[in-house]
């Protein structure tokens, strides 16, 4: 403890020691220069919204660059050199160039575009858009610079930004997982990213952000708690904000295969109105994975995920989900501000999920130096979900001193599993040791209330606030379940039965209040004082009966049991900001007590109690240089996590008899250091970006598992018996456990065709301790993956991405030193998008192959799959669309996984979906007023709206 403490203070010591540093006395800084002005149109004399306003080095070099506002109006710093070079651009338009000193006055008056003489008639010579700008800590792209496909969604347009990814239904930026999508800085649907990019059209969208969103608290006070969440925010056209939009679409194919849906957006100004639907057989879901849970319950792995055509539009297209899912989906957004004071947003969201899936595991286990042991399983699945989910947000400025934010959700979910499971154990000499043939029958409901409310007040004094964080949440889950199953030992020839019935009710409640004080040290330095308390509180009650010889239900205790546990946690925080000349310096010390209170009512009556103090440092470093369009970031933190009830409940779980897991009372907390860094550099000039992220984190006290293969019959708890070849697994606490990865992304145009390539760099390392029958083992995995990928940015009727990933893994074993689990995955993907007169005929392409080398036998596969379309588009402005779909046209759709744990490698086949046709008529709805025009003024023509991530 006393070598983790040292670390710790010498890792504050050197950010603190940076921060001093990096500090200036305040008559030494020079105030910064903003030049402004109004940018006109010479013919109708109105302004120019949208207006590319650059400066430049003399010699031509780009420094930085913004556009005006809808009022033709601009503000823009000057970077502090003797002479630069003023451009005002406007496609269409003759540019203007002036040169600025530092004795010429700041505001530039009226500024005034004349039409170019290339521009003949109707015909335009199209100039080249700025690809976007850095603004601080975010990273904003023009809309304009990315060409998408005619009715193309979100998705395909995020999709082209660089150094973002959208894979297996996850969108990364920048390295990192997007967890929220606002629109206009407003929630759209909850958090939940994926809705937004499904459901909104890329021509309503003017600008895309990417930023890492700071907590409620953070930014209503202005003092970094150093909690960020990777953001996209999606700024709408300023005349897509009035009127009517979206999008109804209906199709039947092939073995009764459907798909039918449809998004109406209803706008007017600050009053939003969003309504969605999704009813479809062919795995096409619009929402994330958290309103999948239990999708996939007792199944043994997830699966490769592949996009295809959009239905309707919609560029994620069935097939992409393990299994075989049925989906019925609706949802209800509403965002208003009301007054000049409050703003809302609420949705509520409805899904009803049910998928068959069929899985084959193969699972190879260290037990030893010299003795392996494998696993192989053949797993039917049915699960059906059903799921309510509604959540609001009000923000609220009271006045010049008070404000609030209160984030009110509540969900209601029950589902039904049925598994079939055939398994065999075999040892390393492929005898075979055991085998079980098990089916379960489970039904759940569940519901979980939450609230959190966000309150600041400023002081008079400028800088001084105090804030207070309170969040609440009650949760219930009820589940019952039925397990019938035979297993054989080989060895002996011995055949066990089991009939179990399982009733289990776990409760929760939780709470964590939090006030904070902030006092300002001078113009450019911040302090805060804060106090946390928390409670997790949660009751579990388990009791399981068998039939005895009498063929009676009687409880079976080794099975049963009942348990709370509750985990206190208080906190004194201190912390330090400055802030100055780009640069951003915080650093925070914190003292927390722990106490973890565990109490077994059955069948055995016991207390646990333990007592945790940790000393939590942490710090970060950012600077910006809006000249040069570096950024960087420097980020370090500690922190703790609680163990959950199901790692504390010691109560065997035998839903799979070959595969117990126990809980342990006696875990501790764990106590975790991590590095983040981020640098980026975008050069508008040449539209050129890069990007790396990596992190690295150790974790003292990790929970582990310790597993134990039973070599003979052998009792656990003295009261079930364990059979050759089955094992336990049981949570415990180890040391060693740590991981790093890096991300690197590099951008850039290639004008002569047009297309934009990315190239993309990761390297992860991962080393995992654990125990197998007493013996320590540590399993390290490292990751080498290159990926590279062109986008084309021709135009809208033709459109190709060609891009291929492959990563090689390194396993390693401490026990085996020998073996081999090396394996090698490489994900290629052709889309092609054309359209020969206009949009209107149209085909497309998606080719994509998954090569796996160096997985379990019959594994090791090359696996195409080809998506094809072909239609055509009619009525006014292309707004009808008659499309044929073949899907999987070499019927090879399958999903192959692996993973890494610490005593063992699993390779998972999952049955997808396969070939289908399927004929689709898509309707696009769209009914828009013009923005109001004030004293004359222009419509709006494409530049952004000051959007952000709080609309106040």
């Amino acid at each position: 403890m006393t070598k983790n403490y040292a670390f710790i203070i010498l890792i504050f010591s050197l950010l603190i020691g940076s921060s001093a540093f990096g500090q200036r006395p305040t008559g030494q800084d020079r105030p910064e220069r903003k030049l402004t002005g109004t940018v006109m149109d010479g013919s109708t004399k109105t302004p120019m919204a949208g207006a590319n306003v650059l400066i430049k080095t003399v010699t031509d070099s780009l420094l930085i660059g913004t556009v005006t506002d809808d009022k033709g109006q601009f503000e823009i710093v000057r970077p502090r050199i003797p002479s630069v070079k003023i451009e005002i651009k406007f496609i269409g338009y003759e540019t203007i160039s002036k040169t600025h000193t530092g004795r010429d006055p700041i505001d530039l008056g009226v500024l005034t575009l004349e039409e170019d003489s290339q521009v003949l008639g109707e015909v335009v010579i199209e100039g080249q858009n700025l690809l976007g700008e850095m603004r601080g800590d975010t990273t904003s792209f023009n809309a304009n610079a990315f060409k998408t496909k005619e009715n193309g969604m979100a998705e395909d347009l995020i999709g082209k930004l660089p150094g973002v990814t959208i894979q297996n239904g996850e969108v990364q930026a920048q390295g990192e997982a997007v967890q929220k999508i606002l629109v206009d800085g407003r929630e759209f649907f909850g958090s939940d990213p994926n809705i937004a990019l499904r459901n909104l059209p890329a021509d309503a969208i003017d600008r895309v952000e990417v930023l890492d969103q700071r907590s409620d608290q953070s930014r209503l006070t202005g003092f970094d708690d150093g909690t960020y969440t990777k953001t996209i925010n999606i700024i709408l056209r300023e005349d897509r904000k009035n009127g009517q939009f979206g999008r109804v679409y209906a199709g039947y194919g092939t073995d009764d295969r459907y798909n039918a849906g449809g998004s109406v957006n209803l706008f007017s100004g600050d009053r939003r109105v969003s309504i969605l639907g999704l009813f479809n057989n062919i795995n096409q879901q619009n929402f994330s994975s958290d309103d999948l849970a239990g999708v996939n319950a007792n199944a043994s792995g997830g699966g490769g995920r592949r996009g295809g055509f959009g239905g309707g539009g919609n560029a994620f297209y069935g097939g992409n989900d393990i299994g075989s899912i049925t989906t019925n989906a609706m949802g209800l957004n509403y965002s208003d501000k009301w007054g000049s004071k409050v703003n809302f947003s609420g949705s509520y969201f409805f899904n009803n999920t049910q998928n068959t899936l069929r899985q084959i595991t193969n699972r190879q286990t260290v037990i030893n130096e010299s003795t392996t042991q494998n696993y192989q399983e053949n797993l039917i699945n049915s699960v059906e979900n059903t799921n309510h989910r509604a959540n609001a947000r009000i923000e609220a400025d009271l006045n010049e001193k008070n404000s609030f934010i209160i984030t009110p959700t509540i969900s209601f979910r029950t589902g039904n599993t049925f598994s079939d499971r055939d398994a065999l154990t075999l040892a390393n000499d492929t005898d075979s040791l055991s085998a079980l043939r098990s089916v379960t029958d489970a039904r759940s409901n569940s519901y979980s209330i939450g609230n959190n409310v966000t309150y600041r007040y400023k002081f008079d004094k400028k800088g001084r606030t105090f804030s207070t964080d309170i969040n609440t949440s009650w949760s219930n889950n009820e589940q019952d379940s039925e397990l019938s199953g035979a297993s054989v030992d080989y060895q002996r020839a011995q055949l066990d039965t089991i009939l179990q019935v399982t009733d289990q009710i776990s409760k929760g409640f939780n709470y964590r209040v939090n006030a904070t004080l902030t006092e300002p040290l001078g113009e450019k330095s911040i302090a805060t004082l804060g106090y946390q308390i928390s409670n997790n509180k949660t009751d579990s009650d388990q009791k399981t009966r068998v039939l005895n010889e009498e063929n009676l239900q009687v409880l079976d205790t080794a099975l049963s049991n009942e348990f709370n546990n509750k985990f206190v946690t208080q906190r004194v925080r201190t912390g330090y900001a400055y802030n100055s000349e780009g640069w951003n310096l915080s650093a925070n010390l914190d003292y927390q007590y722990a106490k973890m209170d565990n109490e077994a009512f059955f069948p055995v009556e016991g207390v646990f109690v333990r007592d945790f103090n940790n000393i939590l440092p942490s710090a970060s470093v950012s600077y910006r240089n809006r000249e040069s369009g570096l950024n960087f970031r420097l980020r370090y933190r500690t922190g703790t996590d609680e163990p959950s009830v199901n790692q504390l409940q010691n109560v065997v779980n035998n839903q799979n008899p070959l595969n117990l897991s126990v809980g342990n009372p006696n875990l501790a907390q764990s106590f975790e250091n991590s590095i983040f860094a981020n640098i980026g550099k975008f050069n508008m000039e040449k539209n050129r970006t890069f990007f790396v992220f990596a992190n690295f984190s150790t974790t003292k006290n990790a929970i582990g598992s310790s597993t134990y293969i039973a070599s003979q019959d052998t009792l656990i708890n003295d009261e079930i018996l364990l059979r050759p070849g089955g094992q336990i697994s049981q949570p415990v606490n180890l040391d060693g456990n740590f991981r790093g990865n890096m991300f690197m992304n590099y951008g850039a145009p290639l004008k002569g065709i047009k297309t934009n390539i990315n190239l993309n760099t990761r390297v992860g390392f991962n080393r995992t301790p654990g125990l197998i029958n007493g013996e320590k083992n540590i399993n390290d995995n490292i990751n080498l993956g290159q990926g590279i990928t062109f986008t084309s940015n021709i135009s809208k009727d033709f459109d190709f991405t060609i891009s291929t990933t492959g990563t090689y893994t390194i396993v390693n074993s401490s026990l085996q030193e020998n073996l081999n689990n090396n394996y090698y995955i490489q994900e290629s993907n052709l889309r092609l998008y054309y359209s020969p007169n206009g949009g209107k005929l149209f085909i497309g392409n998606t080719v994509n192959n998954s090569l796996y080398r160096g997985l379990s036998e019959g594994f090791d596969q090359s696996v195409w799959l080809w998506n094809m379309e072909a239609g055509y588009r009619f009525a006014k402005n292309n707004k009808a669309e008659l499309k044929m779909v073949i899907f999987d046209l070499l019927n090879q759709n399958n999903s192959i996984s692996r993973t890494i744990s610490d005593v063992s490698v699993t390779d998972v086949y999952t049955n997808v979906l396969t070939r289908y046709g399927l004929l689709t008529f898509t309707y696009i709805l769209g009914n828009f007023k013009q923005p109001e025009n004030d004293g004359g003024q222009t419509p709006w023509r494409g530049g952004p709206p000051r959007g952000g991530s709080r609309t106040w």
